[in-house]
């Protein structure tokens, strides 16, 4: 046992030595196969190189440097800078030029690369800095600095950043203006050494110790080689707004004007300064509003100061304007503004601009003939308004007579007329005539006079005396109010006994002082005296009148008079409130000393004395006003009292509300208290910021950010945002430190962060830089990581400059012609590179044509045989481009030329040259001796080897009778035609020679041969006489206005047709038109403006003058007018393999031409007559076809869509009929997405007055020139706003339209259509889009059905397969979207076949069709969507949009396109309403054609039960149903009944108006031709269009409606009850007459086609309206439409 256990432990041992040395052995496997797959991976030993010893004198081809990857083997290095470098297979890099191209590149850097041709996706790379030991650069060269004047010492100014491109320390330094010493200090700013950043030293507020704005210094970058560089820093001083505007000379200004002066009468220059600068000291200038309204008064210019007047003033009455107060502000543009005041009185100046005024009209007295001398008659008494002289008065009295004025003396002051001598020489009554005049003392005087008439009396006759008279003067308070109490009382007595009665009165003045308006009336006392009272009428007021003066006058009955005069002066009482200047908000520095002025309060009270009108200010004592602010008493100034703190957190606002009171200087009159009277005013005080609080960082801010290393200049990295809880601190940014090579740059009014040089990865990965915020006197900084992120940032680099190759013109193999090599130095991403080409050969939208090709290798591959000729589209030289990008295409790219020239092979024979616009002629009957058509040959082979000498002859193969006419020889490098015969024009107009062309014999690889065909013209000469002839012209005037045109040409039968000089036209004698003219000399026929629709038969006669001989020529001209509506909804075909002239001529005699035949077909398609055809455009289109433009016309004009629709259904049967192919029905480009490669939008643009000719011998058409444009990129645009349908009107009022009911649209549209499953409906086709959008409403209960297409009727136009529909399959909606290639299919899983109404959006681009119902975004069972297959990308299709079902079953449509999907094609019934495309709003209410349609739908009427149906109440509705349906059907036949009798005599005789008298039975015994009731058909249901049935009626009225409704609206009853007017031609109709309903301008049409229906005597009357005949014919036609019954609306013209 025991040896066993050994033997067993040995072997153990043994085995657990293997494991080991197995295991070592593995990990040595591991090891040496990590060493081998690393040999394999470039590394360059460092990151970074630098070249220091390139100078201006390095030759080129100098070794630099030697950059090595040690670990790698079989290792090619590539740069990226091959022009001025390049780097051998051992990594030695040496100069590719000489060093004054390096050193004048600056400072240079490239990028190395090593890769592993077995490994080309492990890429290694290193950058080269060709230093060269360069100086720093600064970041700019001119660095801008802003700082406040009272920012302290300390204060940041700047940082200025340069880098070194060696990486060399840098020391910054200042230089003083001018100067080249360096230092750390100039004037009051000193810079770091180490970090740039300029800084304030000196006193607290170095900037307040000079008056300079602006500072200009210079900034030096050194590094240790003492290599440096400038940049000028310029710093721009802020001024503080600290100090208040002020006036100086305010105190001075005693301003006057004179009164009268006009308006704008300078006053006063106000002049105030304020010590600060810039802004804060712009002044503006205003006047503060003044209790008088000075504003109204005066104006101030707020830039000058200049006052002036806005009035003319009147110191004189009514205004006395004497003093006017005024205060005026200025205001400072600083922020916060500061205001000075100034107040001063404008003396108003007297004018002497009043004349005196007598109190008095005129004057009478009496006087005693006994009266003693020097006795007083009488006191006259005038006043003047003006003031001082000009209101001093003088007396002086005149007379009529000299000798009365002897009599007489006037006190010149007083006006006292006394007595100057007796009377005893005068007469009794006699009258003294005198007159008194007044005259003021002004400079130039002004005067009034007053006639004074003084009657002698006898000595009995005296005037009264006074017994008691009035005081001098009595005083009454201006408050004065009673007017009972007495003021005065006089008496005066009569002189005479038998007299004795004294009357009194008040004499009134001319003013008001005088009592002009009885402010003071006397009223007897009773005992002979008077008693003078206040009258109450005027107020007595004493700052507007001081003193009365009264005068009474007492009378006797003898009229004899006496009269007495006294003042009534008024005393002034406190009745006047004080009234506030107003205020503006004021502003005080925070932190200003106690004591600093505030502002002014100004008050004035209107009283006119003191102290009445002393104003003294204050505020409520213990008020925070009182206690924060002191008022001056008698000036208003207000004053701080102590230091504010605009951030005194225990206020929530820095604004202050102080109320100032104003009280005057006694006690009121005005009030029941011994108080003065007072008022108060609201003073709103700013407390401005000052700078006293410094800026901060957010401690919880994010300041760590990333930026992508290829970003661009001008990023945005981070914004860096400080706070400052002073509101108008001004924070500035800047970066201060770790900036390193000034990679980014700080705005400084933001602090955002932005890239401001390139960054790179690869040097730096990440910055710390500082940023300080200053606000100009404190700062705060803050630290901010920046993170750069390695991206794609440089492109593949190729390892050839460029590339070039030569091959031999044809070559063609799939064999690389070359390879090309590209390596991604910064793999980011999938390392995969893609290779493309660009350039001739290369086409992006077209792979399948492509010259060439490369692979994912680099290869290049010839695809297409090479051609060099550039005459058959080759090119010699192709300059390509080869692109790499890498990230597999999704990266960066960079390109190579690739020059690929092509050595030439004789590929080409060579061809003779001829002018296709002058071809050699040789004149008919003319010898050929001598004649010579010399002919030159080219070849688009290279001219030196493959083209000349070229040999000709004429072709052995040629028709012997052309070899026997012609011979062809070579001379001298040319051809030499010569004729043999003579030739005859009549039998043959040109020769088509042709001739065999030989190149170079020695060409490679062989000569070559080709045969050109010559063409030679004979000549005409007029050698046959000519035959009558005939020709018709057909004109289509376009809306009447085309111009004088030439419509044709007269033509007779004659071979000849170079004869024209030899023939003179005339008119056939006395058949001369005035609506035509004829040129004798060409035969020309022009149409004038303005000629008539008809047709015209124009007779000639044309002379040959080589004949002698006159025959006569018939044209015919038939005119027909074109209306606008007839070519803007016109149909077009385009035919190939055919021309205008071949369309329009007749074959043979017995075979007309395609035009007449096209008419004819298109009639028989129509249901119309042809004449109702208008065939008007026929044009050449360019491509060897035909473009044929239509219109044709019921009533009204028929639709294009509808048109074209009904001709894409019988296309193959009208290519049979015309024996020619048709390219398109429907013309329009934009069918084929070559047109625009994108939207595309088609105009038919038509040219009013130009014509469109097509001319032969016997025919010509005269047609309207129209064109096609095409507008790429745009979708269809939208209708405008005002044109309105159906009868609308564009309401200028509310700008939108005004439409009927029943058409909601915003153009007046109808929004509802209506099917029940047997119908459809025609509309526009929908256009090409890049991103369409269709939207409506459906309502539907059915599981099956056709609800939409759009795409061929049959075999498509222009092979073009696209279509698109919707279907209903199992109730859900299925959206078929084909773009030419295999169709996409959208299903939501939604039903839709409730009956409720769903909305439904599609939309799709150009590769995605999405659906949507009910706007459900985000619900996966309401939408899907689905890719369209196939290259192409839009829809394109031609033929109209059919709702409803289509008019051919889309399984006919399969066969002939072979689609991949067909959507159920059987009809739908519902509703469709509100249905949109891109901007558009279908017209549902008008299609362009159609059947079972309507516009009523039903599914949206839901009856609701109102009764109960129980059984009883069954039966009783039904017998009361049986009754009504009994009512109805006996008023039914009674009105059937006396139908004849209604209609059987009309008084109009009708049938005389419908009878046709040529018919079989007109006018004989067939009296029933006008009896209608014969052509009734019995009532039942109808499927006219416009009409539905109703639900089921849920009441009796609804049943009568319904069933009346239906039998009113059956087109086999006539007539139904409604009102008509009926409009007779000339009676007042707009139509003028009946032929001009054919051309009726309603968009709808008015389809008459049913009178067809009524039997061959209504044929007439249907081709008067509308449609003409039918013609039998064979074909597939496309059923009739129901007759829809005409409208019967009244006002309705209807004949």
């Amino acid at each position: 046992m025991g040896r066993r256990a050994a033997a067993l432990s040995g072997s153990c041992l043994w085995i657990l030595i293997v494991l080991l040395l197995a295991a070592d052995h593995a990990r040595g496997g591991d090891a040496r196969r990590r060493r081998r797959r690393n040999e394999n991976i470039p590394s360059f030993e460092q990151k970074l190189y630098t070249i220091r010893s390139v100078t201006g004198d390095t030759k080129n081809n100098t070794f630099l440097i030697r950059v090595a990857a040690p670990d790698a083997n079989n290792v090619r290095f590539s740069l990226d800078n091959p022009r001025l470098f390049r780097i051998d297979s051992n990594g030695n890099i040496f100069s590719n030029a000489n060093g004054h191209r390096l050193v004048a590149s600056g400072g240079l850097n490239f990028t190395v690369f090593a890769v592993n041709p077995d490994h080309s996706h492990r890429v290694a790379s290193a950058t080269v800095v060709v230093a060269g030991n360069q100086p720093p650069q600064f970041s700019d060269q001119r660095y801008q600095a802003n700082v406040y004047e009272n920012a302290g010492t300390g204060s940041l100014v700047s940082a200025v950043v340069a880098q070194d491109p060696d990486t060399d320390p840098i020391s910054y330094f200042i230089r003083a203006p001018g100067s080249t010493q360096d230092a750390e200090v100039y004037k009051m700013f000193s810079i770091n050494r180490q970090t740039g950043v300029i800084r304030l030293v000196g006193p607290a507020s170095p900037l307040t110790q000079h008056s300079e704005e602006n500072f200009t210094f210079t900034v030096v970058a050194r590094d240790t080689h003492n290599l440096n560089d400038t940049a000028t820093v310029h710093v721009h001083v802020i001024d503080v707004n600290n100090n208040r505007p002020v006036f100086p000379l305010c105190a001075q200004y005693r301003p006057e004007v004179e009164e009268n002066k006009g308006v704008g009468t300078a006053v006063l220059r106000l002049e105030a300064t304020d010590a600060d600068k810039g802004q804060n000291a712009e002044l503006v200038y205003s006047l503060v509003n003044s209790p008088s309204s000075p504003e109204s008064f005066f104006a101030i210019d707020p830039v000058s100061g200049q006052l002036t007047t806005v009035k003319v003033f009147n110191r004189d009455e009514p205004d006395h304007e004497k003093e006017l107060r005024v205060i005026v502000k200025a205001n400072d543009k600083g922020v916060p503004s500061l205001e000075g005041t100034c107040a001063f009185v404008v003396n108003v100046l007297d004018v002497n601009d009043n004349a005196p005024m007598f109190d008095k009209s005129n004057y009478q007295e009496t006087i005693a003939k006994d009266t003693d001398p020097e006795s007083v008659v009488l006191r006259i008494s005038a006043t003047d308004a003006d003031s001082d002289a000009n209101g001093a008065i003088e007396y002086f009295l005149n007379a009529s007579h000299p000798t009365d004025a002897s009599y007489f003396s006037i006190e010149p002051r007083t006006g006292v007329i006394t007595l100057a001598q007796p009377l005893t020489q005068i007469a009794i009554d006699y009258e003294f005539q005198l007159r008194a005049i007044a005259r003021d003392r002004g400079t130039v005087p002004r005067s009034a006079s007053a006639p004074v008439i003084i009657t002698v009396k006898d000595s009995n006759t005296r005037p009264p005396t006074f017994t008691v008279l009035p005081n001098d003067t009595y005083y009454l308070p201006e408050n004065y109010r009673d007017t009972e109490t007495p003021i005065a009382r006089l008496r005066a007595v009569s002189s005479s006994p038998t007299n004795p009665n004294v009357y009194y009165d008040i004499v009134h003045g001319s003013q008001e002082q005088a009592n002009k308006f009885r402010t003071f009336v006397i009223d007897d006392d009773g005992a002979g005296g008077a008693i003078i009272k206040y009258g109450g009428s005027r107020p007595l007021d004493y700052e507007k009148i001081k003193e009365y003066t009264l005068t009474v006058r007492a009378m006797t009955e003898q009229q004899t008079g006496a009269e007495v005069t006294f003042r009534v002066a008024l005393e002034d009482r406190n009745d006047e409130v004080p009234i506030f200047y107003d205020t503006d908000r004021v502003t005080v520095t925070e932190n200003s000393p106690p004591g600093t002025y505030v502002t002014v309060t100004t008050a004035v009270d209107a009283d006119g004395t003191p102290p009445n009108n002393k104003v003294f200010y204050s505020f409520a004592p213990g008020s925070e006003e009182d206690r924060m602010f002191s008022i001056d008493s008698t000036t208003g100034k207000i004053s701080t009292r102590i230091r504010f703190d605009r951030e005194d957190r225990s206020r929530d606002s820095p604004f202050y509300t102080i109320v100032v009171i104003a009280k005057d200087g006694a006690p009121s009159d005005i009030r029941q208290t011994s108080e003065p009277n007072q008022a108060k005013q609201r003073v709103t005080i700013e407390i401005g910021d000052e700078n006293d609080n410094g800026p901060y960082f957010d401690t919880n801010g994010i300041y760590r950010a990333s930026v992508d290393e290829n970003a661009d200049v001008g990023a945005k990295v981070i914004d860096v945002t400080a706070k400052d809880i002073d509101d108008d601190s001004r924070i500035k940014y800047q970066i201060t430190a770790g900036n390193y090579g000034a990679v980014f740059d700080i705005d400084p009014d933001t602090g955002t962060v932005k890239v401001k040089n390139k960054l790179d990865y690869e040097n730096v990965r990440n910055y710390s830089i500082t940023v300080t915020a200053s606000d100009g006197k404190f700062e705060a900084t803050q630290t901010v990581l920046i993170e750069v992120m390695n991206v794609n940032d440089v492109a593949p680099v190729f390892d050839q400059p460029g590339y070039e190759l030569q091959l031999r013109e044809g070559y063609i193999s799939p064999e690389p012609i070359i390879k090309v090599t590209a390596i991604d130095p910064d793999p980011v991403g999938r390392a995969a590179i893609v290779y493309k080409l660009s350039g001739p050969g290369i086409y992006p939208n077209r792979p399948e044509d492509d010259v060439f090709s490369i692979n994912s290798r680099g290869e290049v591959v010839v695809l297409k045989a090479l051609d060099r000729d550039e005459g058959t589209g080759g090119r010699e030289v192709w300059d390509l481009s080869v692109l790499a990008w890498d990230d597999d295409g999704n990266g960066l790219g960079s390109s190579v030329p690739f020059k690929l020239t092509l050595t030439d092979i004789n590929d080409n024979a060579p061809y003779l040259i001829q002018s296709n616009s002058t071809p050699p002629v040789i004149m008919e009957n003319k010898s050929p001796e001598g004649v010579v058509i010399p002919v030159e040959a080219e070849d688009f082979d290279d001219q030196t080897r493959n083209g000349p000498p070229y040999s000709f002859l004429l072709d052995p193969a040629a028709p012997a009778e052309l070899r026997r006419q012609f011979s062809v020889t070579t001379v001298a490098n040319r051809a030499e035609i010569r004729p043999l015969v003579k030739f005859d024009r009549e039998k043959q107009k040109q020769y088509a020679i042709p001739v065999v062309v030989s190149d170079n014999e020695l060409a490679d690889p062989r000569a070559l041969t080709g045969t050109s065909l010559f063409t030679v013209i004979i000549g005409d000469e007029n050698d046959n006489d000519m035959r009558p002839g005939s020709s018709a012209i057909q004109v289509f005037n376009f809306e009447g206005k085309m111009p004088d045109t030439v419509v044709g040409r007269v033509y007779v039968d004659d071979p000849d047709d170079w004869d024209l000089p030899d023939k003179t036209f005339s008119w056939l004698a006395g058949q001369e038109y005035r609506h035509f003219e004829l040129d004798r000399d060409t035969g020309n026929i022009t149409m004038r403006y303005g000629t008539p629709n008809g047709s015209y038969p124009l007779q000639f006669q044309v002379y040959d003058k080589k004949f002698q001989s006159t025959v006569t020529a018939d044209v015919t001209v038939t005119v027909r007018l074109l209306p606008r509506e007839a070519v803007t909804q016109s149909g077009s075909l385009r035919f190939a393999g055919v021309s205008a002239e071949r369309f329009i001529t007749d074959p043979d005699k017995n075979t007309p031409s395609m035009y007449r035949r096209l008419i004819a077909e298109l009639a028989r398609l129509f249901s119309t007559a042809p004449e109702n055809v208008d065939l008007f455009g026929v044009q050449d289109n360019g491509a060897g076809g035909v473009d044929v433009r239509y219109a044709a016309h019921g009533s009204p004009y028929y639709r294009a869509e509808r048109m074209d629709g009904i001709v894409s259904q019988n296309k193959k049967q009208l290519e049979e009929m015309l024996k020619v192919e048709i390219d398109q029905v429907g013309i329009d480009d934009c069918l084929f997405e070559s047109t625009c490669r994108g939207s595309c939008h088609s105009h038919l643009k038509i040219f009013d007055n130009e014509v469109y000719r097509v001319q032969t011998n016997t025919s010509s058409i005269i047609g309207v020139r129209t064109q096609l444009q095409y507008t790429c990129g745009q979708c269809e645009p939208p209708m405008p706003r005002e044109v309105c349908l159906n009868d609308g009107r564009w309401d200028e009022t509310q700008n939108k339209c005004e439409c009927p009911e029943g058409y909601p649209g915003p153009n007046c549209e109808g929004l509802t259509i209506h099917f029940e499953g047997t119908g459809y409906a025609w509309f526009p086709r929908l256009t090409a889009c890049n991103a369409s959008h269709l939207g409506f409403d459906l309502t539907t209960s059915t599981d099956e059905g056709l609800i939409l297409y759009n795409g061929p009727l049959l075999e498509p136009t222009g092979n073009v397969h696209d279509y698109f529909a919707i279907d209903l399959h199992e109730g859900r909606l299925r959206v078929f979207l084909n773009f030419g290639a295999a169709t996409a299919v959208a299903s939501p899983q939604t039903a839709v076949n409730d009956g409720k109404r769903h909305h439904v959006d599609i939309t799709w681009d150009t590769q995605t069709v999405t659906v949507l119902v009910d706007s459900c975004v985000g619900v996966p069972e309401c939408q899907a969507a689905a890719a369209v297959p196939g290259s192409s990308r839009f829809l394109n299709v031609a033929a109209p949009l059919q709702l409803g079902g289509s008019a051919v079953p889309l399984d006919r449509v399969q066969s002939a396109v072979s689609w991949d999907r067909l959507p159920g094609w059987g009809g739908f019934t519902g509703c469709i309403q509100n249905m949109t495309f891109l901007d558009r709003v279908f017209d549902l209410s008008h299609p362009s054609y159609g059947k079972d349609y309507s516009n009523y739908c039903m599914e949206n009427v839901k009856p609701q039960p109102v009764i109960e149906t129980t059984p009883s109440f069954l039966i009783a509705f039904l017998c009361c149903l049986v009754c009504l349906l009994l009512l109805v059907l006996a008023v039914i036949m009674f009105r059937r009944r006396n139908v004849r009798t209604l209609y059987k005599e009309p008084t109009d005789e009708m049938r005389d108006t419908i009878i046709n008298y040529d018919d079989e039975g007109g006018g004989e015994k067939d009296q029933t031709a006008y009896d209608l009731s014969v052509l009734q058909v019995a009532n039942g249901p109808s499927k006219s269009n416009g009409q539905v049935g109703r639900a089921p009626p849920v009441s009796v009225r609804d049943f009568i409606d319904d069933n009346r409704q239906k039998i009113d609206s059956d087109d086999s009853v006539w007539p139904p009850d409604d009102v008509r007017n009926y409009a007779y031609e000339g009676g007042g109709s707009s139509a003028g007459s009946l032929s001009s309903i054919n051309s009726g301008t309603d968009d709808n049409d008015q389809n008459y086609d049913y009178l067809n229906e009524f039997g061959p005597r209504f044929r007439k009357l249907a081709d008067m309206y509308g449609g003409g005949e039918e013609e039998e014919g064979e074909g597939e036609r496309p059923p009739r439409p129901p007759a829809v019954r005409p409208s019967s609306v009244a006002g309705e013209s209807w004949c």
